[in-house]
């Protein structure tokens, strides 16, 4: 019975506060800069998983990381 307990609770924080976050930040933001902070939401993951967690990841994430950055710019 916890368990179902945090994983309802997890889903409200992961699903259901992210989605009211982003309305009202397309609400006071506009549209664009929105999607712009939006989108470099996957870096801050990899940052915080990486400095904070100690993470290591193999040769061909950093690979895959330019090429995300890249298209991030490009976009």
């Amino acid at each position: 019975m916890l368990w179902i307990g945090a994983v309802l609770l997890l889903g409200f924080v992961a699903y259901g506060l992210s989605i009211n976050f982003y309305i009202k930040a397309q609400k006071n933001l506009g549209a664009a800069k929105t999607s712009a902070y939006y989108s470099i939401a996957p870096f801050l993951g990899v940052i915080f998983g990486v400095v904070l967690l100690g993470e290591r990841p193999a040769a061909q994430f950093y690979v895959g990381l330019v090429i995300m950055i890249l298209a991030t710019v490009l976009m």
